[in-house]
Formats: C-alpha cells, structure tokens, sequence
C-alpha cells in the first residue's frame, strides 16, 4: 500500500515567501474511507498526518464500484468532481438529486445524508473537502492546447493544481525555473501568488483548487 513520502519536493518561491510543495503519486497514501465501505487515495491533508476528524482540508481520489453511502463529515464543505464512469447521481436524504456531469465540480455539504448511485460502469472521483469555519474552498477546471497558457491569482492562502492529463509547467510570482507536473501529480503553494500554467508540450487538463482564509 502506498505510504506518503516523508519529504516531497519543497520550494522556497523568494517574491512573496511562499511555499511550493511538489507531490507525485509515491508521496500518495491509500486508506479507508470513513465509513468503512471502501478505500480512498489522500493526496495532501492538512495539517499533515491529520485524520478524518480533524483535517483543516483534504484533497482525495475515490474509486466507487458499487452504489452506497457516502461518509458524512459534519462542518465540512465538499467539491467532487467526476473524472471517470458514467455520470452518477448523488441523493442527498430529504433534500434533493443531483446528476454529476464528469469534470463538473459540485459543492455540497459534507454533513448531508448521501448516497451515490451509479448508472452501468464505476466511477472514480476528485475530492475537496475544507472545514467551513476556516475555508472557503473553490474548484475550476482548465483545459489546455499546446502552446496554452493560463494566469491564476487566486485570493486564497493555498492554491492546489493537480494535473488530471497531460503535463504542463508552471512558474510562480514569474520566475524563470518553472515547476514541471506530469499527469497525476500535484502542486501545492501556500501563500498568495500568481501562478502562470503552461501546456508547452502537449494538451493538458488541470485541476485548480482555492482554499480561501476564514470567514467573517
């Protein structure tokens, strides 16, 4: 079983003291799902080594073979993305329905009653999950032709990129030694900075997470 690496690639970016961590699936760790009925795939949780009750965020792949509950994480705020399988349908316990369209993220609250249902094949999903009391977490997917450039600056105090296909390089705060992410792998930076996301060598589809300091 995969176990995290004690230490992934960490970065100094100078321009704004920032944190770059650099994760590659070895750094990944595979465990039990909360409620027992399956395993998940932590990329990063914060703050390290923290478990499902007490993470400030987590960011996770799950592979569903069958429908079934999903955990329930009270104060938690959730973005699932689909990445695989036919779209499925989450049901949230006395409140409403929800067809996922794939690389469509939805938010939810992580202390609904849900239960997934799957159409004809498995699915494998992306997953933000951040305690509403210290983040607002956001999500958006681009995707990118070769030669493509996207500029992000995000207000937000961790910015997470993970690299569903392809590969791309990126550069923070513009300096000149760019950060190259294959497909599958993530970067993490803590502290405000602008990230320039290239695709020079290939198409790429990257996943953009914010995590947004506390609210009022």
């Amino acid at each position: 079983m995969p176990v995290s690496s004690p230490d992934p690639l960490v970065l100094t970016a100078p321009a704004r003291h920032v944190r770059i961590r650099h994760l590659r699936p070895s750094d990944y760790r595979v465990m039990p799902w909360k409620n027992g009925l399956g395993t998940t795939t932590e990329i990063a949780v914060d703050p390290p080594g923290a478990g499902l009750d007490d993470f400030a965020w987590r960011l996770s792949i799950a592979d569903l073979a069958a429908s079934g509950p999903f955990s329930t994480f009270p104060g938690i705020e959730r973005i699932l993305l689909q990445t695989e399988g036919e779209p499925m349908e989450l049901v949230h316990e006395g409140r409403s329905r929800r067809r996922l369209a794939l690389l469509a993220p939805y938010r939810f609250d992580g202390a609904w009653p849900t239960h997934g249902e799957l159409g004809a094949t498995s699915a494998r999903d992306f997953n933000i999950m951040a305690r509403r009391a210290l983040f607002r977490p956001s999500a958006a997917v681009h995707s990118l032709a070769r030669g493509s450039i996207v500029h992000l600056c995000l207000a937000a105090e961790t910015q997470i990129l993970h690299v569903f296909r392809g590969r791309v390089a990126v550069r923070v705060d513009g300096s000149a030694a760019a950060t190259h992410l294959l497909g599958a792998e993530t970067l993490i930076v803590e502290g405000q900075a602008e990230l320039e996301v290239a695709a020079d060598v290939e198409e790429a589809v990257v996943f953009a997470v914010g995590l947004g300091g506390s609210r009022p």
